[in-house]
């Protein structure tokens, strides 16, 4: 006989097992959450360091036919001081996909247009190609506007923002 196990031992260590995996918030839940850290409920939010008071959102108006009154947001992001895409304001919205937060919100630049390589000729921007950034469900949306805003001081992205934006070139 090996030694005896006692039935509580073996059903706290099947409780922790099961504690470990992770709880799924439902994406309604999630999003006010977002909501409230976007709007500053209680001087909280999620934009810090560098970025605080530089990056604006929360959600767009919407009416009482809207199918997904939490699916539709949009903000602006105030570029890197001291340099060229400091002079612009930089519009864009936000689309949520169903599957949120599993899946990662579809941001599309409005205007003006920049020279980023995450960012296509319509303006969406492809998270997979913004430097050391995942998409993982335990991120927020302020988590991707603050990735967005540090790779505008990329010297590609430097290099023609401003001068697109005079000549009236936009999404």
């Amino acid at each position: 006989h090996g030694p005896s196990r006692n039935r509580w031992t073996c059903d706290t260590e099947f409780a922790a097992e099961t504690m470990e995996q992770k709880i799924k918030i439902p994406r309604s839940f999630k999003l006010l959450e977002e909501y409230d850290y976007a709007v500053g409920k209680e001087n909280k939010t999620k934009i810090s360091g560098q970025h605080k008071g530089l990056i604006n959102y929360g959600l767009m108006d919407y009416t009482r036919e809207s199918k997904d009154p939490l699916g539709s947001w949009r903000g602006i992001i105030i570029g890197i001081q001291g340099k060229q895409s400091g002079e612009l304001l930089y519009n864009f919205e936000i689309s949520i996909p169903k599957n949120y937060p599993d899946a990662a919100p579809i941001v599309r630049f409005k205007g003006p247009k920049m020279d980023m390589p995450a960012i296509d000729s319509r303006g969406y921007v492809n998270l997979s190609r913004l430097p050391g950034f995942t998409w993982t469900a335990d991120k927020w949306i302020a988590d991707v506007l603050m990735e967005i805003r540090k790779n505008m001081n990329n010297p590609i992205c430097l290099r023609t923002s401003t001068q697109r934006a005079r000549e009236g070139n936009y999404f």
